[in-house]
């Protein structure tokens, strides 16, 4: 019984561009939080819904960025061509 190897090159490029999808996205997920919990005490404190807008806007914008450089990366590892 022989073994056959499926050579599987990695596009180093795409992979680099999902990374930096990924590190874009990192700051945004700390942020996002940050800005939501300020913007319920602003809306506690004087109905100013400007940082909850902000807060959550940043937070999926993360999320998508996330989601992107994820796919990017799984295609630059599991692409065929």
């Amino acid at each position: 019984m022989q073994l056959i190897t499926i050579p599987m090159a990695t596009d180093r490029d795409e992979l680099t561009r999902g990374l930096k999808y990924e590190l874009a996205a990192f700051p945004l997920l700390i942020l996002g939080p940050v800005l939501i919990t300020i913007g319920f005490k602003a809306l506690k404190a004087n109905n100013n819904y400007l940082w909850l807008i902000a807060g959550i806007l940043v937070s999926a914008g993360a999320i998508v960025l996330g989601f992107m450089g994820i796919r990017i990366i799984l295609n630059a590892f599991f692409n065929k061509d």
